[in-house]
């Protein structure tokens, strides 16, 4: 945080200490509000009920390794039926009050025909219809790479114009390969380390995913620039919320993160610009490996303990009711001297 924002962030927890409940009562939830303060510059934020949610969907070469249970035709199948309102996450958007938008910023075929941002379409910011094989080759040239950072902080500035906090999800079949392979890179890990089964695959063929993972940080080792091992390992989508995460410090706006995928792009992203942290809130822990393991490196503790690995945003979609009752009694409850009570105090110490 920069100077003013670490002064809102610090008057901010004052306030939660000077409310009449026992102190750091709300653990976590009481460090995301004030970090929403600083965000915002103030300590009376709005209530952020503008919201919305950027799933970008995208295709993954390395598909052909066979490390999926099926195969990439269902990424356009899903992500259609985000987009038009009958996934899984649009369900939970509805009951979080949160707008969707469904983006194809990578996946195979022909672009949708239409580039508007707006919700009941895919929304067409395609860079390149799908990936490389990571396993044999990069997934992308770096002026690919680019061009995917570049649309996912274009998406952030065109939410800004009317939403308060944004989300992010993703859709693409084998995207948790390329997940793995980066955190593993990242951090330095062996592959069985950083991967999990993916939506369901066996023991052989985990056994075949971290192989392939294996085979693919051999291809890159000693490379440590955080966005060349993007390009080598990544997908389109995951460069995309990279550039979501590096917008989100751009342009002022708290971006909730959703399971593995999501995390580990922000570790990209954090590795590029370490500010972007800050801009940050974790919704769940994912039951992929990768996902608890990037949350340990961002820093950022999660709230909620679901074994979940759903992806498309839904876990995100669970942390906001959750912040708006927490916002609630930041905003609405008393203090110690409207009550005149006693405030406690933070050692804990009974006067004598």
């Amino acid at each position: 945080m920069n100077e003013t924002q670490q002064k809102i962030y610090t008057q901010a927890k004052g306030k939660w200490d000077a409310i009449a409940k026992p102190i750091d009562s709300l653990g976590v939830f009481e460090d995301m509000v004030a970090r929403l303060c600083a965000i915002a510059g103030t300590m009376n934020p709005g209530d952020y009920k503008r919201r919305a949610l950027l799933t970008l969907c995208a295709d993954h070469g390395v598909v052909a390794e066979g490390v999926t249970q099926t195969d990439a035709s269902v990424t356009k199948v899903v992500a259609e039926n985000i987009a038009h309102g009958c996934s899984g996450v649009n369900y939970m958007a509805q009951m979080a009050g949160v707008d969707v938008y469904a983006v194809d910023i990578g996946m195979r075929g022909e672009a949708y025909p239409d580039a508007t941002f707006g919700m009941g379409h895919m929304i067409n910011r395609k860079v390149q219809a799908g990936t490389g094989n990571l396993a044999k080759e990069p997934a992308m040239s770096m002026e690919i790479c680019d061009r995917a950072i570049e649309a996912g902080k274009e998406l952030v500035r065109e939410c800004k114009k009317g939403y308060e906090i944004l989300a992010v999800g993703e859709m693409g079949i084998g995207n948790t390969t390329p997940t793995s392979a980066l955190l593993a890179a990242l951090l330095d890990l062996p592959a069985d380390t950083v991967t999990g089964r993916g939506a369901g695959l066996n023991n052989a063929g985990l056994a075949r995913k971290v192989q392939v993972i294996t085979q693919a940080l051999a291809r890159v080792q000693g490379t440590t620039d955080a966005k060349q091992l993007l390009a080598e390992l990544g997908g389109l989508e995951i460069a995309g919320m990279v550039g979501v995460f590096l917008g989100a410090r751009q342009y002022q706006i708290p971006v909730v993160l959703d399971g593995a995928i999501t995390c580990v792009a922000a570790l990209v992203a954090m590795r590029m610009d370490a500010e972007i942290v800050d801009y940050l809130l974790a919704s769940h822990v994912s039951e992929e490996a990768s996902g608890r393991l990037a949350l340990d490196a961002l820093g950022l503790p999660a709230v909620i303990h679901g074994k979940m690995c759903l992806g498309e945003g839904s876990g995100a979609m669970m942390l906001f009711p959750l912040l708006d009752m927490t916002l609630s009694i930041y905003k609405n409850m008393g203090t110690f001297d409207d009550l005149s009570i006693e405030a406690y105090s933070r050692d804990g110490k009974p006067e004598e």
